[in-house]
């Protein structure tokens, strides 16, 4: 395996990416995992290598403790996973092998496969016994089959949903509440973060300082949105009264699979169910457009209701 830029050869890895199963696809592709790297990880040095069956994307440190590690390049939630092709016989074979001749690490982190994935799996079967195998806590993602389009989508929500649904849907009427949806080129991806942000800061997540209005994920979504608006991948729609916006829902499409990020509304507004009708339209746009999952993300009691389906990856620690 050779060592690659990975911001240069960014097409063929997304490439890539799309065809590895059993991952957090969009999360590890180059527009989140750069972005994270920058912005949430520690200053480390760059470790992808480039091999005949795929790629092992990872980043090099040292511990304060002294001992050289390997992790992926976005390990602020353990999403990304770093091996990265479909033939994952290959692709195993040649990064046990490339880190057998390494001598310039002690501990190795993968993250972001599933258990049950043919990488996880080969991987298992394939390290040296000698080395120490130690396993972190689970990661679990909630996902939503829009098969059957909206119709669909509503039958396998329960009742209390729709209701729900239905009912804030007469009341933003009433209230003359609209959304628009915007696709965003490049060159107008910092109008549409200041869009996004001039709502974020008028939500309970600003005045908690959970959002993305300040600090590091502010800037992680700063050096996202352009990369994913480059792309066509951005899917934004905001809830607006008259001429203001009061919420919006941001996300992103990637291999027919959409991966929720943020929405927030303003809070003057949140009697009006403002977060679900933004999922909503979202799910319309969605059907609309052909994807066919919607990927909310990580765990948080609200997703259960949005979705029918969990994903579970896990982190795997390797200590020479």
């Amino acid at each position: 395996m050779e060592p690659v830029d990975l911001a240069a050869c960014a097409d063929d890895f997304d490439a890539e990416v799309a065809r590895t199963p059993a991952i957090d696809r969009f999360c590890s592709t180059t527009a989140w995992i750069l972005s994270a790297s920058t912005a949430l990880m520690p200053p480390r040095t760059p470790f992808t290598l480039r091999g005949k069956a795929g790629y092992f994307a990872a980043m090099r440190g040292i511990h304060p403790a002294g001992f050289p590690y390997l992790e992926p390049v976005e390990l602020a939630w353990g999403l990304a996973a770093p091996l990265i092709g479909a033939d994952a016989e290959g692709l195993v074979e040649e990064v046990v092998t490339m880190l057998a001749a390494r001598r310039t690490w002690q501990l190795a982190i993968i993250s972001g496969h599933t258990l049950d994935g043919p990488q996880r799996r080969t991987l298992e079967r394939a390290l040296p016994i000698h080395w120490e195998k130690r396993q972190g806590t689970p990661t679990v993602r909630h996902v939503a089959s829009l098969d059957g389009g909206v119709d669909g989508f509503l039958s396998r929500r329960s009742r209390e949903l729709r209701k729900s649904i239905r009912k804030t849907l007469r009341a933003a009427t009433e209230g003359g509440v609209t959304f628009e949806s915007v696709r965003a080129p490049a060159e107008q991806a910092a109008a549409l973060y200041d869009r996004i942000q001039a709502v974020e800061t008028r939500s309970w997540k600003s005045l908690e300082g959970v959002g993305i209005s300040q600090g590091s994920m502010c800037d992680f979504y700063a050096l996202m949105l352009p990369r994913l608006c480059a792309r066509g991948e951005q899917r934004t729609i905001f809830a607006r009264h008259g001429d203001k916006d009061i919420g919006f829902i941001l996300g992103a499409v990637f291999d027919r699979e959409y991966r929720g990020l943020q929405f927030s509304y303003d809070d003057t507004y949140a009697h009006l169910g403002i977060g679900g009708l933004l999922q909503y339209h979202q799910v319309i746009e969605l059907v609309a457009d052909g994807v066919g999952r919607y990927d909310l993300g990580t765990e948080m009691d609200y997703k259960r209701k949005w979705a029918e389906e969990t994903v579970e990856t896990e982190m795997l620690v390797i200590v020479r």
